[in-house]
């Protein structure tokens, strides 16, 4: 009885640990699971948009021992590689394209772009009814002939808008016109307002205020109007520095899109040209 006894015990201690090697591998292989989870966001779309929330230094790599590129401003558009969410109260970094620069940032000062969805029935109010502030509604620019709607990449590829062309905006909802001027040609326009006046003419088309809503346009140049939309939230990189923006600005025009591959946003702006096209 004894030797049984002392058998017994001997396996009891045997299970035992063998039962608490279980239950560290289990719960070291659920806490990595965990940790894992955590570090991936399963609604995230890699190539997404962001804005920055805060002035935010791009860096060489994921830490800040890791040499600054440049300072992204507060609300400046980074087109999202690799996305890592902190962890706790942990800092991560995630790879983000800012123009044509790519390199680090820290997450939580990153968030998706706000986006609006556009209507196409949205009114376009008589000129005469507006409420403008500082400036004044102007008629429309001359049309010779009909409102162009001419494919982006024909316009772009057959030299129909140069780069350093300068382009007169004419917003059909407020009735108010400023100049831009393109810098790149790629899958849409990026073009900067000319002037400390043409940015506040801008801010005044939506509402005195940056946003990202696609508004229907009419753009001039070179004796022929067409059909376009643009935003006004300045973003990315910029060759004109005394006009009181931080950044340029997005010109869309028939069948063009976003840099991204947003769908979405594609729709949005698109919607806004045949507004206008259909415009008078």
């Amino acid at each position: 009885m004894p030797r049984l006894t002392k058998d017994l015990r001997s396996k009891s201690r045997i299970y035992t640990k063998l039962a608490a090697t279980f239950l560290a591998v289990i719960i070291t292989v659920g806490f990595s699971s965990t940790v894992y989870a955590s570090s991936l966001d399963i609604d995230f779309i890699p190539g997404a948009e962001y804005v920055t929330t805060a002035n935010l230094n791009l860096r060489t790599g994921p830490s800040t021992d890791h040499d600054r590129v440049t300072l992204i401003p507060s609300g400046g558009v980074v087109f999202v590689l690799n996305y890592v969410p902190d962890i706790d109260d942990e800092y991560t970094f995630s790879r983000v394209m800012f123009g044509e620069v790519t390199g680090y940032v820290a997450t939580r000062y990153i968030e998706p772009r706000p986006f609006t969805p556009f209507s196409e029935t949205a009114p376009v109010m008589p000129v005469a009814t507006q409420t403008t502030g500082n400036a004044t509604p102007s008629a429309p620019p001359t049309i010779n002939g009909d409102i162009h709607k001419m494919s982006w990449w024909t316009m772009r590829d057959t030299g129909v808008i140069p780069i350093g062309t300068t382009i007169q905006i004419y917003d059909i909802r407020t009735g108010l016109t400023y100049y831009v001027r393109n810098f790149s040609n790629g899958n849409h326009a990026d073009v900067e307002t000319l002037t400390q006046h043409d940015t506040n003419v801008m801010r005044q088309t939506s509402g005195g205020v940056y946003s990202w809503d696609a508004r229907p346009v009419l753009a001039t140049f070179n004796g022929q109007t067409h059909a376009a939309a643009i935003h006004t939230m300045p973003h990315a990189g910029s060759t004109i520095t005394d006009n009181g923006m931080n950044g340029h600005i997005c010109l869309h025009f028939f069948e063009s899109t976003p840099h991204n591959g947003n769908q979405s946003w594609r729709a949005e702006m698109q919607a806004a040209v045949m507004q206008s096209f259909n415009f008078r």
